[in-house]
């Protein structure tokens, strides 16, 4: 999966919701490619998009129970709150 095909700034708000100022949808990429296995990548992409289970199982050449299970696991990284720190610019001012 290339960086321009994943919607990273929806799969962030479909994961964490609003939160605060989220980081570039160049930099949420590189973040996401670094933390995810290529299939969770694909998996959690395709999930926040509406992309048909089926379709996408059988294009991964898993299963959709796999599938799901990916999902799962790329939702439980990128809640992990050493990692969702790193999507959200930081504000100095109080």
């Amino acid at each position: 999966m290339k960086l321009q095909e994943l919607e990273a700034t929806k799969v962030i708000l479909s994961v964490l919701g609003e939160r605060g100022v989220l980081k570039s949808e160049e930099e949420l990429a590189i973040i996401l490619k670094k933390r995810l296995t290529k299939k969770e990548m694909k998996a959690i992409n395709a999930y926040t998009i509406g992309a048909d289970k089926a379709e996408t199982a059988e294009a991964m050449s898993v299963d959709e129970e796999r599938l799901a299970g990916l999902v799962a696991s790329a939702v439980k990284k990128i809640k992990n709150e050493s990692v969702h720190r790193e999507f959200y610019t930081v504000s100095l001012t109080k």
